[in-house]
């Protein structure tokens, strides 16, 4: 056997013990498990620059949560063999309330234990992300200032023809506080953010009174069928091309690449999730591993 698959050997759901319960849901771990997540993570070129940080964030503040939907190896083939491909395709999340990321080990494993280090790696990257975003928010605003300025720029002057670019900090911030609080006055949220956004970009726009209210509504609108009707959105979310057309545009500017691994809509309500991007996209970038320092 090469080295390749000796580093892709994985941890087999056995020993399982319960974990955490989130939602209802039951997730299973076990020590050997978080060891060879670890072992995964150091063998990844994406991941081996944040490996003691990460060892940390598993084995004592229990922030990162290596785990299996499964219980046994019957389960897990049984969740390969019928399980639908919703539920296949859930990698890892951050759970809001438990402000902890979870790597569903089920979805990267192959039913004879092997799992791609790069691929689980830059799963925990991304969804490391938001829980840097929700746990340490000053320092992730502050940490990702400039990258984020970049962006949102970049997105607005397309989507509303700005001559001139506008300060954009309080239009971050303010994503930022509505990012982890959704189901709270939503549709009072969005008012709010409507008049930020026309007070704050309405005098740097070339659009006309008419095509600009146009455009911020048709903005308001994708967003908030995104949080609170995502079936209507995904069947109407071509109808919106020309508000998430200029996302991708905003990554290639921006960061100077193609964004190629997410689908763009939930940067306009969530700032964390650019930075998500910027990792899949650059996952040796600097400023990165400061923040799995800041967070170990």
């Amino acid at each position: 056997m090469d080295d390749k698959h000796l580093e892709e050997l994985f941890a087999p759901p056995i020993g399982l013990e319960l974990e955490a319960v989130v939602d209802g849901q039951k997730f299973y771990s076990s020590q050997k498990l978080k060891e060879a997540f670890i072992k995964c993570m150091g063998a990844s070129g994406r991941a081996s620059h944040i490996f003691k940080q990460v060892e940390k964030l598993v084995m004592k503040k229990k922030l990162i949560v290596p785990c299996y939907l499964s219980k046994n190896m019957y389960y897990l083939f049984k969740h390969k063999l019928f399980s639908g491909s919703d539920d296949k395709s859930i990698l890892g999340f951050y759970h809001t309330k438990q402000k902890r990321v979870f790597i569903l080990i089920d979805n990267s494993v192959t039913p004879i234990g092997t799992a791609n280090d790069d691929f689980i790696a830059s799963t925990t990257m991304h969804e490391c992300v938001h829980l840097y975003a929700d746990r340490m928010k000053g320092k992730f605003l502050k940490t990702f200032k400039q990258e984020l300025d970049r962006f949102y720029i970049s997105y607005f002057s397309r989507l509303f023809q700005l001559k001139t670019k506008p300060d954009v900090s309080k239009v971050i911030k303010f994503i930022s506080m509505f990012e982890y609080n959704r189901s709270e006055q939503t549709n009072k949220k969005l008012a709010t953010y409507y008049y930020l956004l026309e007070k704050t970009l309405k005098p740097h726009s070339k659009l006309d009174e008419k095509d600009f209210v146009a455009a911020l509504q048709a903005y308001i609108v994708s967003i908030k069928l995104s949080l609170m009707n995502f079936t209507t959105f995904v069947r109407m979310y071509r109808d919106y091309k020309v508000i998430y057309g200029p996302i991708d545009r905003a990554y290639l500017e921006a960061f100077g690449k193609r964004n190629t691994f997410t689908t763009p809509y939930q940067e306009l309500s969530s700032v964390s999730e650019v930075i998500c991007v910027l990792s899949e996209m650059r996952p040796t970038y600097p400023k990165l591993k400061k923040m799995f320092k800041d967070m170990a």
